[in-house]
């Protein structure tokens, strides 16, 4: 794994006509941010259902440890999820400032299968959501820990929903049998056989 913290990706170089890519049908930003948002408060709503209104940390500095961390955790588990399990040096690990803030994000500057793709995005969701939950529905905890993976559960659910919505986009859009390949924010695919 690298790590950018320049505005730009740097990205190999990559010409996608010459090769046989085909531009990704994509939705516009405008779209995965309203979707994106419908799907945040569909999860943080399941999330909120299945643990009962166990989800309220009772301290302080472990709720603003959650708030400050879940995102960065987020993306480094997009990140291990790669192919290579983000030992590549393909994989990027950046951050960019964004109107006044420090976004992380995850790039894979290589080609990979579709499912691997599709893995990789559902992975944070996985850890940080669903793993939580089962925890606390099998596992003997006290409420101060139930109520913090609670917490983390929820939190990640209502910044998941971007991911949620370009899963079901790509694999409702491409064939399953595709390769992707991100070039600076676009993806693009094309079907080997």
């Amino acid at each position: 794994m690298r790590f950018n913290f320049a505005d730009n990706i740097n990205s190999q170089p990559f010409l996608p006509a010459m090769e046989g890519w085909q531009e990704a049908p994509s939705p516009g930003k405008k779209q995965v941010q309203g979707y994106g948002f419908v799907a945040s408060c569909l999860g943080v709503l399941l999330v909120g259902v299945l643990l009962h209104g166990e989800f309220v940390p009772s301290g302080f500095l472990l709720t603003l440890l959650i708030l400050v961390f879940t995102v960065p955790v987020h993306e480094l588990i997009h990140a291990l999820f790669t192919p290579n399990w983000g030992l590549s040096t393909k994989t990027i690990f950046g951050v960019q400032k964004s109107k006044g803030l420090f976004m992380p994000y995850v790039y894979y500057d290589d080609e990979q299968p579709l499912w691997h793709f599709l893995l990789t995005g559902l992975a944070p969701t996985i850890v940080l959501s669903v793993l939580p939950i089962l925890i606390i529905m099998f596992a003997p905890l006290s409420h101060i820990y139930r109520a913090a993976l609670g917490f983390l559960s929820l939190f990640n659910a209502g910044i998941a929903g971007g991911d949620w919505f370009l899963l079901v986009w790509f694999s409702t859009h491409l064939d399953v049998r595709s390769y992707v390949r991100q070039h600076e924010w676009k993806l693009y695919w094309k079907t080997r056989i």
